[in-house]
């Protein structure tokens, strides 16, 4: 006897995929001359802030304070917070190369998921569940850029580390995407829209920083930072160079046919209007460098390619430019996680040459 009740199942997902091919990319990048594709940007630019909802979120002054300070060797980490909503807090390290200069070019590094947050970027090994994320995905990416000579602002995304919201503590590596996607996505404000917004105030405090050099502005990110990597980076000009690792691909393959995904993926008319090359172009012609093991899962069922198809369009919007040498594609021999090779040394040459 079946342990089962039905024998056939009926899903959706043949349709969805339909409908996607049929409604997607509306908005999606198709100049052929740089003044064309200067308007695609700047209406493309303006709906993707309508689509995240950034225009529904009212933003607090760039104050920040320090709580306290740890002597991590060859670096300094600082534990600040700042306020990016009047009832919003967001704390945030900041890590210093010991001997550095009065100024440095800043690197934006934001987490993804199971790193306790901020914590695993930030080499914070407080929890054993961090120092196994740390171990697994390299995670400690913010460190790394520390040791190139950057400082370097990692912070909390909301949901996460000391931002989680009350349904989600039960462990220290969990996430509250699911809880914000419930209460902020009826309002018109995904969670990404959220995420990116409290980058942008960060921004703003950095930016305002006499230790930083105003105009090199860098963002990298693995997975889900490398979400909001991507994202930020498209809406807001002030990133000067951005790494997306580990989330580059085709929606249809990674998303719509993989919805197992977190909820922060969920992002109401998104893609409808583009797929994630045409939110790459964005960035075009500031430096761009995606990040992509060849074994990773996230990829879909086409691996790399999927990958190699959204890049296509983003390097349209480069040559447009006449920037071909501004975008490249670092693939190393691994799964999820982050790599960094080329990552660390092409943030170096834009940023700092």
């Amino acid at each position: 006897m079946s342990d089962t009740l039905y024998s056939t199942y009926h899903d959706s997902r043949k349709q969805f995929c339909r409908h996607f091919a049929a409604h997607s990319r509306q908005m999606g990048l198709k100049a052929d001359s740089a003044a064309a594709l200067k308007s695609w940007a700047r209406r493309a630019r303006a709906r993707l802030v309508e689509i995240l909802g950034l225009d529904r979120l009212a933003p607090a002054k760039p104050k920040a304070c320090m709580t306290h300070r740890v002597d991590c060797i060859d670096h300094v980490r600082e534990h600040w917070v700042m306020h990016t909503q009047p009832d919003v807090r967001m704390p945030f390290y900041v890590l210093t190369p010991k001997d550095a200069p009065d100024r440095l070019p800043a690197v934006l590094c934001p987490h993804g998921h199971g790193g306790g947050g901020k914590a695993a970027v930030a080499g914070v090994h407080a929890h054993p569940d961090v120092t196994a994320a740390i171990a697994r995905y390299n995670y400690d990416y913010g460190v790394q850029f520390a040791r190139a000579g950057f400082r370097v602002f990692c912070p909390d995304a909301r949901g996460f580390g000391e931002r989680q919201e009350k349904e989600a503590r039960a462990g220290v590596t969990g996430g509250s995407c699911h809880y914000l996607q419930l209460m902020a996505g009826p309002l018109g404000i995904p969670v990404i829209g959220l995420w990116v917004f409290d980058l942008m105030r960060l921004a703003d405090y950095v930016l305002s920083r006499k230790d930083v050099l105003p105009d090199r502005l860098g963002c990298a990110g693995l997975s889900g930072g490398g979400y909001q990597t991507l994202f930020l980076s498209a809406v807001d000009l002030r990133v000067t160079c951005a790494v997306v690792s580990g989330y580059f691909y085709g929606v249809r393959d990674s998303l719509l046919e993989m919805p197992g995904n977190c909820d922060c993926n969920v992002v109401p008319h998104l893609w409808e209007s583009f797929d994630m090359g045409d939110v790459g172009a964005l960035i075009a012609p500031r430096p761009l460098l995606i990040e992509t093991g060849d074994k990773d899962p996230l990829n879909g069922a086409r691996g790399v390619r999927n990958v190699t198809e959204q890049l296509a369009i983003t390097k349209k919007a480069y040559n447009l430019h006449k920037a071909g040498g501004r975008v490249t594609h670092s693939v190393f021999a691994g799964e999820h996680r982050w790599h960094g090779v080329d990552a660390i040394a092409w943030t170096k040459q834009w940023l700092m040459e």
